[in-house]
């Protein structure tokens, strides 16, 4: 990373440039993320080569996602930089991707969006005002939830007390990378009632920038299913209520998320 440096006083810069602190961008670490807000530290090295503490005297910042400005500030946050040493300043940044995007779209196929963190951050010495400037550019996650869409209804096995049904679900996957589904909880509703409650450890996998059909199979009792197969003789959509939570693999690690879809099917034989 390239340090830039900045020393508010006159002549004899290079003599004092010792005494200056520098500063490095260190990396982005995520703390912490789901489909709704992320967390992340923007990490620095700042070295004091002075033999005493220093004060942080002024900070300012600002973000860019995607060339958009998302926040900036200018607080110093009671900053001290121990004599003789180097230490990390951690910054941290905490985002609502709801809000995020209302500004900004990643491309469908992209995991992140381009970043540029600039600003500065200044101290008062023996020697006169101190400045040093950063301007960083990089990747930033961008997580987003997967579209879920109803699809057929259709019904299996019909015995005296049980009806198998199988709920047909379209996930669309805008990332660049696959999405992995598992531990799906779900309950089913058929016209408002509930009919069907579940789990089912592997939900199924979805490739970056595709659709994919994933099924949700459960029983329902035969009472309890004779809205669908009303429906399914007479050839009229049902009203489908899917409610789940299921976890995600994601390019940025396992995160849970919540289904609440529903909408009039088509009610089908697998026959």
């Amino acid at each position: 990373m390239i340090i830039f440096l900045l020393v508010g006083c006159g002549g004899g810069g290079s003599a004092l440039s010792s005494f200056v602190p520098t500063v490095k961008f260190n990396r982005l670490a995520l703390t912490d993320i789901d489909f709704e807000n992320l967390s992340v530290d923007f990490v620095f090295d700042v070295h004091n080569p002075n033999p005493v503490d220093l004060p942080l005297e002024r900070f300012d910042y600002g973000l860019d996602l995607a060339e958009i400005e998302i926040l900036s500030g200018d607080s110093p946050d009671g900053v001290l930089l121990r004599e003789e040493s180097t230490s990390e300043m951690v910054l941290p940044v905490s985002l609502s991707f709801t809000g995020i995007y209302d500004l900004v779209t990643a491309d469908r196929g992209d995991d992140n969006l381009p970043f540029r963190f600039v600003g500065g951050f200044g101290w008062d010495t023996d020697i006169g005002p101190v400045d040093v400037s950063f301007d960083e550019s990089g990747d930033f996650p961008a997580l987003r939830v997967p579209k879920i869409d109803l699809g057929e209804l259709r019904v299996g096995e019909i015995t005296d007390t049980r009806a198998g049904f199988v709920l047909d679900v379209d996930v669309d996957n805008d990332h660049g990378t696959t999405l992995d589904f598992a531990n799906l909880d779900f309950k089913v509703k058929f016209a408002g009632t509930e009919v069907g409650v579940g789990s089912q450890e592997e939900f199924g996998s979805v490739e970056g920038a595709t659709t994919k059909k994933l099924t949700v199979p459960f029983s329902v009792d035969y009472v309890d299913a004779a809205t669908a197969l009303v429906a399914l003789a007479s050839g009229e959509p049902l009203t489908v209520d899917l409610k789940a939570t299921s976890d995600v693999t994601t390019p940025f690690g396992l995160v849970p998320m919540s289904i609440n879809e529903d909408g009039d099917v088509s009610v089908v034989s697998e026959e």
